[in-house]
């Protein structure tokens, strides 16, 4: 997620006199951001002292916007081609404004795949209260070619040193408008020296509030990772759109009966889905593998397991229900 204004210095009054755009808040951690704690679904790992938020592949069901933008430029010239030649025999002006038609029509093919292609094939991000610690994945901007990989790496930075901002994002078409909510994670340089040296974002939050009382609560205050009945989440293998389309083949039958108009509209967009399956691979294959230190993976331990949560008498792991703590 880029386009994030995170230069400068990460001091309350340095980000807030220069008016960074789209700046809503800036959270302390001394308080809290909601009266509920909430992860919206985003817990992917827990750890004996550690949580993994937005974690998975980013890849394995990607390549959405270059699919739409591919998609869009084909059916443009299609439609288009011989008024496209017409107003390119139109002298210098005809060439000029057919090559900004091209240009506009292609735009999203080539945003898809410069965000798309070579991306990181994960980036979630590790919030390390034993250590006091945070582990994320970090993609430079600069990049060996114009659609080629950039360098990717985890990176680790102490918790004292980050600082988190909620972000808004105008969206939406000529008929609606929409504003999404991310929380970015600033890194300072040092103690002393508030410069902005990274970031990191988690993006697309319904609740941000809920989500940095979430974080702010497991970090600062030691609450549990868990909420009372709710179970770790599973750390199986990544979801992979071959393996699903076979077992969509193995089921094609019983689909057929039980979801009769889902399986129509199907088969019905199929052309448009074999367009979007041929780049998601192309995004799968060019995904750049994160490494993870030993060190973070040592300090991070096995994820817990059902066992754990059952010798867990302090609830440190698992908020107690309240029949439990009523108990107690």
């Amino acid at each position: 997620m880029t386009g994030f204004n995170t230069r400068g210095v990460s001091t309350d009054d340095a980000r807030q006199e220069n008016l960074v755009a789209g700046l809503v808040q800036r959270y302390d951690k001394r308080l809290p951001g909601s009266p509920e704690a909430g992860h919206e679904g985003r817990l992917s790992g827990v750890y004996r002292d550690a949580t993994e938020l937005n974690g998975g592949s980013v890849t394995a069901a990607g390549g959405y916007v270059t699919t739409i933008g591919l998609i869009g430029c084909l059916g443009m010239n299609w439609y288009a081609w011989p008024d496209l030649i017409e107003m390119w025999g139109l002298g210098v002006e005809g060439k000029v404004a057919t090559l900004l038609c091209l240009a506009m029509g292609i735009s999203i093919f080539i945003v898809g795949l410069y965000f798309e292609m070579f991306s990181p094939s994960e980036q979630p991000i590790y919030f390390d209260r034993a250590h006091r610690k945070v582990y994320y994945v970090h993609q430079g901007r600069k990049r060996f070619w114009l659609f080629g990989p950039s360098v990717v790496e985890a990176r680790s930075a102490d918790w004292s040193l980050v600082d988190a901002e909620l972000h808004t994002k105008l969206g939406g078409s000529t008929t609606s408008i929409s504003r999404s909510y991310h929380m970015v994670f600033l890194v300072r340089s040092s103690e002393r020296d508030p410069t902005i040296v990274d970031h990191f974002v988690l993006p697309a939050l319904d609740f941000p509030g809920a989500m940095w009382e979430y974080i702010r609560g497991y970090m600062e205050a030691g609450t549990p990772p868990l909420r009372a009945g709710e179970a770790p989440p599973f750390k199986g293998q990544g979801f992979d759109m071959i393996e699903a389309l076979k077992q969509r083949i193995r089921d094609y039958r019983r689909d057929w009966k039980e979801f009769f108009w889902k399986q129509l509209f199907f088969h019905l967009t199929l052309p448009l889905f074999l367009v979007f399956l041929l780049v998601n691979r192309c995004v799968v294959w060019t995904a750049q593998t994160v490494h993870w230190p030993p060190e973070i993976t040592e300090a991070l331990g096995p994820p817990i397991t059902e066992a754990d949560l059952a010798a867990d008498s302090e609830h440190r792991l698992r908020a107690a229900s309240e029949r439990t703590a009523a108990g107690a």
